[in-house]
């Protein structure tokens, strides 16, 4: 029975690791570093693979521009 719960907790963990590191996976993209290591970086070494994506500088990916509205007035 024990095993059961062990099997279970660890396709759990995988599942959402899969879904974090698809979205920091995401970040790296838009910060402009579109190489598949960042997934498996955040997949199989969640904290040191999240850190990277979050240190790594902003290299004006295609999400750059999403960010600022037309709508805003100029000052």
């Amino acid at each position: 029975m024990i095993v059961l719960y062990v099997l279970l907790a660890l396709a759990a963990f995988l599942v959402i690791s899969y879904f974090v590191a698809k979205e920091f996976y995401k970040a790296a993209v838009a910060r402009g570093w579109p190489h598949k290591k960042y997934f498996w970086l955040c997949f199989l070494l969640p904290p040191a693979g999240y850190l990277l994506v979050v240190a790594l500088p902003d290299r004006g990916g295609p999400a750059l521009g999403s960010f600022v509205s037309d709508d805003l007035p100029e000052l």
